[in-house]
């Protein structure tokens, strides 16, 4: 007797970024859908943008919860409360400010004095704007809002 939970995948083969690998074998997940049912790691672009939506989803809820920020349960940051404007965004299409911000916090750590306790921030500078641009990590903007909210400026 066979496990019927097993099966190949029933993904778009001719769409699967996986190649020789598709389709896989491999425990079949719930229907989505399109009534196909995947299994993990299927590479069609169905469930690459689930996977895609899900994780976006996950970090957005870390953040929120990081920065405090209250308002209505949902995906659209158009809807937080809270005083900050907030977009979120994750996965491949951060790496280069990810990697420009680790290679300067590097630096900085490298010529850091003893005793040094300030946070970090990347301030960029584009060529064409007047203005330019911070970036910090999560936890240290959550610490600097509450320092703020704490001493009642916000």
């Amino acid at each position: 007797m066979a496990d019927e939970r097993k099966g190949e995948c029933q993904g778009n083969a001719d769409r699967c970024t996986l190649g020789d690998d598709c389709p896989k074998f491999g425990l079949l997940l719930r229907e989505s859908r399109d009534r196909k049912r995947r299994v993990k790691g299927c590479g069609d672009p169905v469930a690459r943008g689930k996977r895609n939506r899900a994780k976006g989803d996950s970090k957005a809820r870390r953040a929120r919860k990081m920065l405090g920020i209250a308002g209505a349960n949902t995906r659209h940051e158009e809807l937080w409360g809270g005083a900050l404007r907030v977009e979120m965004k994750a996965g491949a299409q951060i790496e280069p400010i990810a990697t420009r911000f680790r290679a300067a916090h590097a630096q900085s750590q490298a010529s850091r004095s003893v005793g040094d306790i300030r946070p970090f921030v990347l301030v960029a500078m584009p060529d064409g704007e007047s203005d330019g641009l911070a970036v910090m990590r999560l936890s240290v903007l959550a610490d600097l809002l509450e320092i703020i909210r704490e001493n009642g400026n916000w």
